[in-house]
């Protein structure tokens, strides 16, 4: 079926390998499953999978997090979403990959996942952090989007601000290359991929980290800065939870957004960063449940994957 589906001109089928979570994958294969064949069902899927009919209910528990896929399960799960052999391996390591509990675990087998990433944009692994680790790693990456004729250091430093060396330009370019996000053109360097994303087991601490140093970065040039060349505003406010909830669902809207008005510009002449920052000034119940020590958190504070949340 798969190979059948798979070369239908108008197919939909979600494809595994551009997946880091395996519930959400499950979520949508149920979706397109169920409009490509109307008569598809949770009973269905159960049959498929050689479970009983009793077990018609345990898809859904597995999207939602409140099962997990033992090895027993992933062998009937695989067959019944009919994987070709590379597909299978992949998603017998991504159920793993998620339900892993220590880090050590999860980065053993997000390096397996990787030598079968095949994305549009760039997945960096668990060893990648260091380009997130100085804000000059990604204005230099995003020079290099704009201008592919020059790869002089001391050229490159002079249209960076604030100031960056030469040697640091230098150590920029060979982690850049390194990590495959530039590639050496006839008179420079331009970048591998448009986009960079990372998944969300990798990204918390990198993000971490990265937001930290344009935080600060902002603040110093705030009075560096000639105003008709920035945007600095600040609104503290009060508003219900479900007031909260929408106002970050138009904050993720506003940076979709943001994305597709960068791809459609144009004749980019200049780098700019921009950070946002949403945090509350009263006390919530919610900061007094994260700050108490692990073993006192109640088993609701736990994450879908299993692991406690930050």
């Amino acid at each position: 079926m798969y190979d059948l589906l798979m070369a239908s001109g108008t197919d939909k089928r979600p494809h595994l390998l551009q997946y880091l979570d395996y519930r959400t994958f499950l979520a949508d294969y149920t979706q397109w499953r169920r409009e490509f064949d109307p008569a598809f069902s949770q009973r269905t899927f159960a049959k498929e999978a050689g479970l009983p009919a009793s077990s018609s209910s345990l898809l859904p528990a597995i999207i939602k997090g409140r099962r997990s896929l033992s090895q027993n399960l992933r062998v009937k799960f695989a067959k019944a979403l009919d994987f070709p052999e590379r597909e299978g391996q992949y998603f017998d390591l991504l159920v793993q990959f998620n339900q892993a509990k220590g880090m050590t675990e999860k980065n053993f087998f997000f390096s397996q996942l990787s030598k079968f990433r095949t994305s549009r944009a760039h997945v960096l692994s668990e060893n990648q952090f260091e380009f997130f680790s100085k804000w000059y790693y990604g204005a230099i990456r995003n020079y290099f989007s704009m201008e592919t004729r020059e790869r002089n250091p001391v050229a490159i430093a002079s249209r960076l601000f604030p100031d960056v060396t030469p040697g640091q330009v230098e150590d920029a370019i060979r982690l850049l290359l390194d990590l495959n996000l530039i590639k050496r053109t006839a008179n420079g360097y331009a970048v591998t991929e448009k986009h960079i994303s990372t998944p969300k087991d990798v990204q918390a601490r990198a993000a971490r980290e990265h937001l930290l140093e344009l935080t600060r970065m902002s603040m110093e040039l705030l009075a560096k800065t000639p105003a008709d060349l920035r945007q600095y505003n600040a609104l503290m406010f009060t508003v219900s939870a479900d007031g909260f909830a929408t106002v970050k669902e138009r904050v993720r809207s506003f940076l979709e957004e943001l994305r597709e008005i960068l791809d459609r510009d144009q004749n980019e002449d200049r780098i700019y960063s921009l950070t946002l920052q949403l945090f509350p000034n009263s006390r919530l119940h919610e900061l007094d449940a994260a700050a108490m020590p692990p073993t006192a958190k109640s088993p609701g504070a736990l994450d879908r994957n299993g692991g406690a949340r930050e």
